[in-house]
This record gives structure tokens, C-alpha cells and sequence, in this order.
């Protein structure tokens, strides 16, 4: 699989800072990355300038120019490349700066997190692999349902997103899962067609079954009989008197053939208030707004069970990396990276 390498730029003047996070990434970090490394500022916007990428990694002290000044280049040129900014103990006004002026995050050098540059590389790569128009925590959710399970529906995600904290209405879910098949990141297969609520769009409702009379919602099935000879319709149950008796529960005269003394009507509802019919009116209670809503008003939509293309595996499972599916990082040629202190290194891989 053709995958492109996410490209860093880390503008740091100290050789030992710049291979030991070559060597870190390269440890624990499951996206295919190109790390350049620059030892100014001013070698950085030149860079940058010869070719793009996609994070800068900006240390603070820098011959030249400062941090803050690269910020304030990359500003008045227009690049927006998203930028994780190093700065040292104690500099806390320097970092606030620095966010000001819309670094992604900034790092404390001598406690170097890699989890958190990390997190940043996946986020990114999340972003710039999907459509511009989608807002990533979108994406970042339905990333998180797919790492549950191979194929989701509309179903699971109206179940799911309140637990995941996604305000978004069917609607709006809809059209970004329709999206992510134009984008031939999924594709969608017909699943069944329901009643979604007309009030508020969602897919939670309660089926109700009510007597077409009364509207009473109590209402029992059951096999019906009828009374030759009275013409009583009624449930069997109500004919059953026990021991094998049956009676007829309007005239109270004994049946026992079929065809001579009765007949069987077939399936029939019968509510509380005693009403007899053959079908029920059915309406549903949305579980969302609470609205009460008949099939005839229900708007009914076709759901669709999303499953993921070969495109949307090798890019919609980075969020979750519940999967390794990027190759390893290529191995360091650089003669520089093999003769550093090793014992250095060993020690600072272990922290």
C-alpha cells in the first residue's frame, strides 16, 4: 500500500535534541514520517519555502531569530502549517505567546512528552486525510465506532452519540456518513426502512398501539371465535371455562363443534374497554422530544449500514490505532544517529 509519509520540520540548533526524537518517533510512533531537521530559523523558512509539510516542530532558542520571530515569519507569509512549539523550563510567558499567535501546542523541553506529539501527528493526519468540510471531531467519532466494529449503521450511531458526547442531529449525520461514500472512504449498502420522528429527526421512538375507538393503549391478541348461533365474536380465552368446557360468553350455551357450533374468526385485538377490531392504529413516542407521532406523519427513511473501503481502513482507523495499519518507519541512514552516545540514548528511550 502506497502510503505518503507525514513530513516534520524540526527547527532545533542542538544535534543530541534532534536524533533523539528521530530515534523516539521512530520507537513509538505507528504513522510513516519523514523528520528534517534544521539548526536555525532562518534554514527553516528556507525549507519551507522549497517544499511543504505537514507539522513544525519549533524550539524557542534558536540562533538568529527566536522562536516567537519564526512564528511571526510564518505569519506574514501565509503558512499555516500547524506547529508544536519547545519551549524551556520557566517559560511560561513564552508559551502563552506562542499560543497567542496559534501554535497547536507547546512542550517543555526538558520534559518532553512524546504521547502528546504523538496524539498531535494522529490528529493531524485524521484531519488533512479527510474532506476539508468535515469537522474532525466528526470524524474523529465515527473513527471511534468503527474501531468497535467493521460495519455501523444509523441505528448505532443514534445510540452511541450521546455517550460520546456528539450534539448532532440525524440530519447532519447523514450527510457527513454520505460524504465519507462520495469521498470512497465508506460505502453503503441498504439495510431496512424506519420511521424516523418528524419533531426532532431522530430514530428513538416507541412503537404505540392503540383501539381504533377509544384510543385506549391496553390491548391484548389472540385467536377469536365466533357463535353460530348468537353471531358472539369474542377472544377464545374468553370461551374457555376450564376442564374442556366452552361457552359462549354472551348467551352462556355450550359449543363444541366447529362449522355447526362455531367458527374461527382468526387473530383479533381486543383492548381494555372492550373493543374488538382487527388492527390496531399505530402511532410511536418519540424517545428524543417526546411527541407522539402516526405512521402517516413519520418521515421514513431508508437506513443504510456503512462498512469501510480499502482507502477509509488505511485512514479512518488512525484515530483509534486499534490496528497497525502503516508499515514501519524505514531505518536511519545518517552516520551522525549511529555514533551518538548509546547509552544516552538507551536511557532516554527507557524514561
Amino acid at each position: 500500500m502506497d502510503v505518503k509519509k507525514f513530513r516534520i520540520l524540526y527547527v532545533e540548533d542542538t544535534k543530541f535534541d534532534q536524533i533523539i526524537l528521530k530515534r523516539l518517533l521512530e520507537k513509538k510512533c505507528e504513522v510513516i514520517f519523514k523528520l528534517t531537521t534544521v539548526d536555525t530559523g532562518t534554514e527553516g523558512l528556507k525549507k519551507l519555502d522549497e517544499e511543504e509539510f505537514d507539522l513544525i516542530i519549533l524550539d524557542y532558542r534558536l540562533p538568529g531569530m527566536t522562536g516567537l520571530e519564526f512564528l511571526e515569519e510564518l505569519r506574514i507569509r501565509r503558512i499555516m502549517t500547524p506547529v508544536i512549539f519547545v519551549t524551556s523550563k520557566g517559560d511560561e510567558k513564552v508559551a502563552v505567546d506562542a499560543m497567542k499567535c496559534g501554535v497547536r501546542d507547546y512542550i517543555v523541553k526538558d520534559e518532553i512528552d512524546l504521547d502528546r506529539i504523538i496524539n498531535n501527528i494522529k490528529e493531524i493526519v485524521l484531519e488533512s486525510s479527510f474532506p476539508k468540510e468535515l469537522d474532525p471531531k466528526i470524524v474523529g467519532y465515527i473513527t471511534k465506532l468503527f474501531s468497535a466494529s467493521s460495519t455501523i449503521n444509523l441505528e448505532i450511531i443514534e445510540n452511541q452519540k450521546s455517550k460520546m458526547g456528539i450534539d448532532l442531529s440525524l440530519n447532519e449525520l447523514v450527510l457527513v456518513l454520505n460524504k465519507l461514500v462520495e469521498s470512497k472512504y465508506l460505502k453503503a449498502e441498504p439495510l431496512c426502512s424506519t420511521a424516523v420522528c418528524p419533531f426532532c429527526d431522530s430514530l428513538k421512538s416507541k412503537l404505540r398501539l392503540q383501539c381504533p375507538e377509544c384510543k385506549n393503549v391496553q390491548l391484548i391478541k389472540g385467536e377469536a371465535l365466533e357463535h353460530m348461533n348468537c353471531g358472539n365474536i369474542d377472544l377464545r380465552f374468553k370461551f374457555d371455562k376450564g376442564d374442556g368446557e366452552t361457552v359462549c360468553p354472551k348467551c352462556g350455551k355450550k359449543i363444541s363443534q366447529i362449522g355447526v357450533d362455531y367458527r374461527k374468526v382468526g387473530s383479533l385485538y381486543k383492548c381494555s374497554n372492550d373493543h374488538l377490531f382487527s388492527l390496531p392504529d399505530i402511532n410511536f413516542k418519540c424517545s428524543e422530544c417526546g411527541k407522539i407521532f402516526n405512521l402517516d406523519e413519520a418521515i421514513i427513511k431508508i437506513l443504510y449500514q456503512y462498512k469501510l473501503t480499502e482507502i477509509g481502513q488505511s485512514r479512518i482507523r488512525l484515530g483509534s490505532l486499534k490496528e497497525n495499519i502503516f508499515e514501519e518507519n524505514e531505518k536511519p541512514q545518517n552516520q551522525d544517529d549511529i555514533t551518538i552516545n548509546v547509552t544516552e540514548i538507551t536511557k532516554r528511550l527507557l524514561q
